[in-house]
């Protein structure tokens, strides 16, 4: 126990250490409560009850500041020092604040507490180590039995790192081993939830959130497997192995440098900074100083890879996720599509109530340095999700719609294959009144994104478009004959497809889909590349995206229709999808193919 309570200590006190002067203002505005020997923030609404972003956390949260900002000697050094600190921890044991959201009580506010009660423990007296331990317990599986009977993914984790802080102010081994235990059988694959076989990550029913429960799986996941190495609650090397695939297998093929897709971190797109990757660097770093651990040779080449390094092409077709994610010649290209087996994005806690064109496939990510979509949601039109083909709407539109978060797609037509650095995703996408089949390919220099067959039932024709990317400015958009450069992403219009854009200024607030969050208004510059679909009966759609430093791909689109869509490559092979049963004539060649075939 002792072991592992030291090296926690050494994780907390180690993890993002602040600069001193940030640390010492806020201790300078500590004041004196009229409750005895109790320090609190006068500028913290303590009596807020929002539900997401809870504002009496700033109070443990500058506690934890503080203590990392001025260091541990400090607590063992200077008396005045450490005695407002103990009385700032128990402001918060005193008060016990809670939330009318479940999180807070039982999972956030137990790992902070826990936290700060470990990295004090040495100055604590009994009373107070035992009053933080009760507000931990609320975490703990020692007094929450649904932590390890019902909880999954990335709550169980937060459950069990909770439920070891608990074990370790309480010394309590047979806690710690449940604990341990518990976490070892979450770490599989093929159940609801969590780690999926394809080595993305589902949370909240079939949906992936491979960024955003899946990134803080990992962040508990590693500190555990470090604080249990070398101990008799070690995780076995079966686990620790499942989970560096999850990292190098399912993280990594979706972060292009400093950002994530942005379609694998769910409603979270919501929030401040939730694409950045610094948020998953502790986690690497805790893996890398783990003593037993296989492929650091991997985790540091991925750990460098996020900090400026070089990047190496990947191709990853996730078969569970229904997801293509390809890197070549500096860019990365995600397509996230769906079907009936999974579900799309959800509204919880005010956030992302305008993701409704979220609950359908067809999203495309493109970035070359990350910087793409980093905090463009205040500014987003949530009516022209990349890649997708959808209404034009406003945000009163799109709010009214209601019980879509759950709903999968109706269509039991899709597909997708991989071969080497080749790869297919393929749907029958229907929505809204609107019907097309999609295909997209991925291949050594490029990916093509093909739209057949587009019709609409029940709306206006005019009020359709396909939107091909919606992101920041970042330096000269150029036109040159069918093609569009920005950011050195060269997008090219193929057969009869024309390609519009938009360079504007877009304003917005984060409140608009978190209501947790800021109205201040937000400016920023936005490019928009559309196709509108308002002159025939039935419409389609072909595009390219390719580097603008290189010599534009001679692809051919051979077919692109409700049958077959078919491209042939600068090396004259073929790439096709067959949607029913035809047949395909390259030259003096007949392809025959069935339908839901795939053909390299």
């Amino acid at each position: 126990m002792r072991k592992i309570i030291h090296k926690f200590e050494q994780l907390l006190w180690e993890e993002d250490v602040p600069e001193k002067d940030s640390a010492l203002k806020l201790y300078q505005e500590l004041t004196p409560s009229d409750a005895c020997d109790t320090w609190f923030w006068k500028d913290i609404d303590y009596s807020d009850k929002t539900r997401s972003f809870w504002r009496p956390v700033k109070h443990y949260e500058r506690i934890q500041f503080i203590l990392k900002g001025f260091g541990k000697s400090q607590l063992l050094e200077n008396g005045e020092y450490t005695k407002r600190m103990i009385g700032a921890l128990k402001y918060w044991l005193t008060n016990n604040f809670e939330n009318p959201n479940w999180w807070h009580n039982q999972i956030g506010t137990p790992c902070a507490i826990g936290n700060i009660a470990i990295m004090m423990h040495s100055v604590l007296d009994k009373d107070t180590l035992s009053q933080a331990a009760a507000i931990v317990a609320k975490g703990s599986m020692a007094q929450n039995k649904n932590i390890a009977e019902k909880w999954t993914g990335a709550n169980l984790l937060w459950g069990a790192l909770n439920t070891i802080r608990h074990a370790l102010l309480t010394e309590d081994e047979s806690l710690l081993r449940l604990a341990a235990d518990r976490v070892s059988e979450e770490i599989a694959v093929g159940t609801q939830e969590g780690i999926q076989d394809d080595y993305s990550f589902f949370q909240h029913g079939p949906r992936l959130y491979s960024g955003g429960y899946g990134r803080s799986f990992i962040g508990d996941t590693a500190k555990i497997i470090f604080l249990l190495d070398e101990t008799p609650y070690q995780l076995s090397c079966e686990k620790t192995e499942l989970v560096l695939s999850f990292v190098l297998e399912g993280l990594r093929p979706m972060i292009q440098k400093k950002a994530l897709d942005w379609s694998c971190v769910g409603r979270e797109i919501t929030r401040v900074n939730a694409l950045s990757v610094d948020s998953l660097k502790p986690a690497i770093k805790t893996l890398l100083r783990t003593a037993n651990l296989s492929r650091k040779h991997e985790l540091n080449a991925f750990w460098e890879s996020m900090s400026g390094g070089a990047q190496p092409d990947i191709t990853k077709y996730f078969d569970k996720a229904f997801m293509l994610c390809h890197r070549f010649n500096g860019i990365y290209v995600g397509a996230k599509f769906l079907n009936d087996q999974i579900w799309g994005a959800e509204i919880c806690n005010g956030e992302g109530e305008l993701c409704y064109n979220m609950s359908y496939g067809t999203h495309t990510c493109i970035m070359r340095n990350g910087e793409e979509y980093f905090n463009i949601s205040p500014v987003w039109d949530y009516s022209r999700i990349p890649g997708t083909t959808s209404l034009i709407e406003t945000d009163e539109q799109l709010l009214a719609r209601k019980d879509w978060t759950t709903r999968p797609l109706p269509s039991k037509h899709f597909g997708g294959k991989q071969q080497d650095r080749r790869a297919v995703i393929f749907e029958l996408a229907e929505h809204d009144g609107i019907k097309m089949q999609v295909a997209d390919f991925a291949f050594e220099d490029g990916f093509v994104c093909l739209g057949a067959e587009i019709e609409s039932q029940s709306v206006d024709r005019a009020k359709i478009v396909s939107t091909v990317d919606q992101c920041l400015i970042q330096g000269d958009v150029v036109v040159e004959n069918n093609s569009i450069s920005h950011n050195a992403i060269r997008y090219t219009a193929l057969q009869d497809t024309h390609i519009e854009f938009t360079a504007e200024t877009k304003q917005g607030s984060w409140r608009r889909n978190n209501k947790a969050l800021s109205e201040e208004t937000v400016n920023a510059d936005v490019l928009t590349l559309s196709i509108n679909h308002s002159e025939n009966s039935k419409c389609a759609y072909s595009y390219m995206i390719s580097s603008a430093d290189m010599p534009i791909p001679k692809v051919e689109v051979l077919r692109n229709d409700d049958k077959v869509q078919a491209i042939r490559l600068p090396d004259g092979s073929i790439m096709a999808v067959f949607h029913q049963y035809d047949t395909l004539s390259v030259d003096d060649n007949i392809i025959v193919g069935e339908a839901d075939d795939i053909i390299f």
